[in-house]
């Protein structure tokens, strides 16, 4: 009896859901994906599928065999591996003769279509192609990111039935639309362990998700600013354990920090109390006082440290529906903005400081606006 690990578990309906809702466009009415008629699902569709008639049997007995550029600590043999025994029960062979899927690693192989990215460079390090046959399964990539995607196709492409697990044959071959592919997990009410976060690190890289933004608020341990944490936050190795982790899965562990709106769990803080923009209002930073600037990088420069590895950075610029209007004892606004000629200019200078920080030290940044799903922050690997 197969026993496939099908459940269908929260986070992998929290990754689906923001894979089909994160800016997704809409697909052609006369469009019917070749691998659903024939009875096969893969998350995000691939770019190119050629089928041939017939399916074939795949299960124990298959090998794998690291060909060129790829070695045994090579994640994608490992995910190949792990995923096929927990999901399947298959054990591959690590020798031996017969039927082989066969991992290579070829710069140059992949030839990448028509992407919304202009970056071909980055999006073609994601290319793949998946060739399968009732004898031999073949997946060659440009670099590691791209196998490691490939691999992730075969095991989405397993289908039990009948008792037994079928895959069609033919040839995939794809690439992404756009070079980064962001959700957002957010911790404003609960801290999750370690553990929890770690599986929706690897059930989002198993739908090719390779940006996984992370907004802890007071969860995180911010030595520059002990007054906000909370008492089981993450301790700046934790986060550097899961940076790590995901990085290890092509996904990139991206912090997300609110400033200078959306903050009630800085400003309700007696400490950070004369922060504020106006002095009975927990939820905005005044934007001209050099302290609010010297609090942000200080909280800034703790994630930096406990985030190593990773390029991006999400400044939050949500919702400072008050910018440029105070006019009281600990914030003056007003006159600021008088003097730059608006509101939104006092806004723009405070947005270019904290921002100036970040990338002076390396950070590609991306901003929230009016909701931090916004298409342009989070877009999906490609249109489904």
């Amino acid at each position: 009896m197969l026993k496939p690990n099908c459940k269908l578990t929260r986070l992998m309906g929290l990754i689906l859901f923001s894979i089909l809702c994160v800016g997704a466009g809409p697909v052609r009415a006369d469009t019917v994906s070749s691998l659903f008629t024939r009875g096969y699902n893969v998350i995000p569709e691939p770019q190119k599928v050629e089928l041939k008639s017939g399916d074939f049997e795949f299960g124990p007995g298959w090998r794998i065999v690291l060909a060129e550029g790829v070695n045994a600590n090579d994640v994608a043999a490992e995910a190949l591996k792990e995923d096929l025994e927990n999901r399947f029960s298959v054990v591959l062979q690590a020798t031996g003769r017969g039927k082989a899927i066969e991992l290579a690693v070829h710069p140059g192989s992949v030839d990448i279509g028509e992407t919304t990215d202009k970056n071909k460079a980055a999006l073609a390090e994601q290319a793949y192609i998946l060739e399968l046959a009732s004898d031999r399964i073949r997946i060659t990539a440009n670099a590691p990111m791209g196998l490691f995607y490939g691999v992730e196709t075969l095991v989405q492409l397993v289908k039990p039935a009948g008792e037994k697990l079928w895959l069609p044959a033919g040839k995939i071959t794809d690439w992404p639309d756009l070079e980064q592919r962001n959700i957002m997990w957010e911790d404003l009410f609960h801290v999750e362990h370690v553990d929890v976060l770690k599986s929706a690190l690897r059930q989002a890289a198993f739908y090719k998700i390779n940006g996984f933004v992370l907004k802890p608020d007071g969860h995180f341990a911010y030595k520059s600013a002990p007054a906000l944490v909370d008492p089981y936050a993450l301790s700046p190795a934790e986060l550097q354990e899961l940076t790590d982790y995901g990085l290890r899965y092509h996904i990139q562990l991206i912090p997300y920090l609110d400033a200078p709106a959306h903050i009630p769990w800085i400003l309700k803080h007696p400490e950070y109390a004369n922060l504020r923009e106006f002095p009975d209002s927990n939820y905005e930073l005044c934007e001209t006082n050099p302290d609010s600037i010297k609090l942000l990088e200080g909280m800034y420069q703790d994630l930096l440290d406990a985030n190593k590895g990773v390029k991006y950075f999400l400044l939050s610029t949500d919702e400072p529906y008050f910018a440029g209007m105070a006019d009281n004892a600990q914030c003056h606004e007003k006159q600021r903005a008088q003097e730059l000629g608006s509101r939104g200019k006092v806004l723009a200078e405070f947005v270019t400081k904290t921002a100036g920080y970040l990338h002076e030290r390396g950070r590609r940044l991306s901003s929230a606006d009016s909701s931090p799903w916004a298409p342009r922050i989070f877009p999906p690997y490609r249109v489904i």
